[in-house]
């Protein structure tokens, strides 16, 4: 369970306390198409510090960690649990409060219990993993802002260095020598011949 909470937390960027109210009833799916292909989305609707609101989710493995959860739990009721009931539950279906001695084994086994300046992780960690990891793969500001239910003030504040990394990318890419280059006419501003507006 510590496992499949700490990947879905990763993968989806919501808060601990989003998190502990999600109920089997808050998933659901949608269907996009690319192309050719169908791509499955799911869909989360947690309701937290800023209000309601619906998740997407950027992992389909998150599809797969929830689906875990599921047959664990459908293997204690002998049945597929009730969709009023929370997802991070107890036995006897109460949520669960919190998962931070099982984070805190998990964390120092994988010998990352400290950061890199000394602080101590927690599950508020996988919220930061999550909007790294979205930032770095081009994801805009406000549309990770409005995923992850915050303002694009706090984004910036708190990545911004990643920010100027991925514009850095971005900015110095250059062509692959391989490619066929592709002449274009340039004409420089001061020869152009300049016709007056009529």
């Amino acid at each position: 369970m510590v496992c499949n909470y700490a990947l879905i937390l990763a993968n989806t960027g919501i808060r601990v306390g989003e998190a502990r109210e999600l109920r089997w009833r808050d998933v659901s799916s949608q269907y996009r198409t690319e192309g050719d292909k169908v791509e499955v989305d799911c869909i989360l609707s947690v309701f937290g510090k800023t209000g309601k609101r619906q998740v997407v989710v950027s992992s389909s493995d998150v599809s797969e960690y929830l689906t875990r959860i599921h047959d664990l739990r459908k293997e204690e009721l002998k049945k597929d649990p009730p969709k009023d009931e929370f997802i991070f539950c107890h036995r006897d279906g109460t949520k669960i409060g919190s998962f931070k001695k099982g984070l805190e084994s998990l964390f120092r086994n994988a010998g990352v219990l400290q950061s890199k300046d000394g602080e101590t992780r927690t599950a508020y960690s996988f919220r930061h993993t999550y909007a790294t990891m979205r930032l770095s793969e081009g994801t805009k500001i406000y549309d990770l802002a409005r995923n992850m239910g915050t303002s694009v003030k706090m984004i910036e504040n708190f990545y911004g260095h990643n920010t100027t990394t991925s514009m850095a990318a971005e900015l110095t890419k250059r062509r692959k020598r391989t490619e066929e280059p592709e002449f274009v006419t340039f004409t420089p501003f001061f020869e152009q011949i300049w016709v007056p507006p009529s």
